[in-house]
């Protein structure tokens, strides 16, 4: 009997492509994380999702479909799969009914070698006259066989029980939650437009080869989320889509591959915006950082590829001061040189993470902040008192007195000042002015 290790279990779905895996995955989780399409292979990367099923917490990975085909794209994501089935304490073997062929055989054998516990869903049973179709897959040779929907949500209670009773049976301990991609801890969306090097960049954070890399622009679709624990805190970090103009999407999944991004950056803490440095900056880059300032978020630039900026000798201060030339609407935004090839900067990106987070969390004490706003005039504008009214991100309320002749250049004024006296480092304040 396989033996689990004494990590949260993984409990990965693997099958051919477009037999409903994605579906499954969903199902499972309660909600539409994977992007479903009747297009074959549209799942590339590994998609996890950490979930409670019965009494255990375990990790549930959707798989890219196994295909024949070892050339191009089909061979990354065929080692991510054999990697996933190494970790995987337990397989879900995703069939479609009516369809059974050379290939289902080929992946149960390749299960079947692995010595490990296994279910096979046979997916798309949606009425009762397709339950003929059954039968057939006993011929794979295993004992745990499900009809099942996902559309429908068949079965559904029963397959739970089912991986419950196999965890249990495999002397997995119940355990709870340690850290995983939930609401607690800091959030990091890694945003940028196609082919910047933004799944290298996870693959760095986290240690490991966890987002699919190729040459090809828009590799990555789904969204793909990884937790590290750093200094005892929990960082979710999620691999998005490269975001491009709406205009120039040309597929469904293209489509919806970007508004799971933007999506992505809506639920985040903090916005890790990567720049190809040796390119530069492009018309782009701007709207990403624009949706990012929208949106009130934490804001750091990676400048990836800095390994050849560097070899160039432009030192950074020039390249930052000429960025911030070009955006002057995140002039607030913390900035890194990184290169997703050699690792350079990871630890200072990682402590920039932490000072952005803890920036956007930073509550300001109504006597410190008064304190300083007694020393601030312009003309003759003069403030009486200010509170904090928020965080995350921070926003004051200040009340005036005496007559202001610009109020847009007052307002930048004060803001400028609060930042820079209590450090508030890659965040948006906002600042609103009330006569008092």
């Amino acid at each position: 009997m396989h033996k689990a290790d004494n990590h949260t279990p993984v409990v990965a779905i693997v099958g051919k492509p477009n037999v409903g895996k994605s579906s499954v995955f969903n199902r499972l989780i309660g909600k539409r994380k994977a992007i479903i399409s009747g297009e074959p292979g549209v799942t590339r990367d590994i998609n996890y999702e950490s979930l409670h099923i019965g009494d255990f917490e375990v990790k549930l990975a959707d798989s890219a479909g196994y295909t024949r085909s070892r050339e191009g794209i089909h061979a990354w994501t065929m080692a991510l799969n054999e990697r996933l089935i190494e970790q995987a304490s337990l397989l879900l073997l995703v069939c479609e009914v009516n369809s059974l062929d050379f290939e289902d055989f080929q992946i149960a054998e390749i299960i079947r070698r692995t010595g490990k516990p296994s279910i096979v869903l046979v997916n798309k049973v949606d009425n009762d006259t397709k339950m003929n179709g059954l039968y057939d897959f006993f011929e794979l040779g295993f004992e745990n066989l499900l009809p099942f929907s996902a559309s429908h949500g068949k079965n559904i209670d029963i397959l739970r029980h089912t991986i419950s009773e196999t965890l249990r049976d495999m002397g997995i301990d119940k355990r709870e939650k340690t850290y995983s991609s939930d609401s607690t801890g800091i959030h990091v969306a890694i945003i940028g437009k196609p082919n910047v090097g933004k799944s290298s960049l996870l693959n760095i954070l986290v240690n490991s080869e966890r987002s699919l890399v190729t040459p090809h622009p828009g590799t990555t679709r789904d969204t793909v989320d990884e937790c590290i624990s750093y200094h005892g805190q929990s960082i979710t970090f999620v691999d998005t889509a490269g975001i491009r103009k709406r205009t120039k999407v040309r597929e469904n999944i293209e489509f919806y591959s970007i508004v799971r991004a933007e999506n992505a950056v809506k639920n985040t803490h903090i916005a890790l915006l990567v720049i190809d440095a040796e390119e530069g900056i492009t018309h782009q880059e701007k709207r990403i950082a624009h949706l990012v300032v929208k949106e009130k978020k934490g804001l750091i630039v990676a400048l990836n590829k800095w390994d050849l900026i560097r070899g160039k000798g432009i030192p950074a201060p020039r390249y930052i001061k000429e960025l911030f030339i070009s955006f002057p609407h995140i002039a607030f935004a913390e900035v890194v040189p990184v290169s997703a090839k050699t690792g350079y900067n990871k630890v200072q990106l990682l402590e920039k993470i932490f000072q952005v987070y803890n920036s956007l969390n930073r509550k300001i004490k109504t006597s410190e902040l008064n304190y300083l706003l007694q020393k601030l005039s312009l003309h003759r504008a003069r403030i009486k008192y200010g509170v904090q009214k928020s965080t995350s991100p921070p926003v004051f309320e200040l009340f005036l007195g005496g007559t202001v002749k610009n109020v847009e250049n007052f307002r930048k004024y004060v803001l400028n000042s609060i930042r820079n006296n209590f450090h508030f480092a890659g965040v948006p304040i906002e600042v609103h002015l009330r006569k008092g």
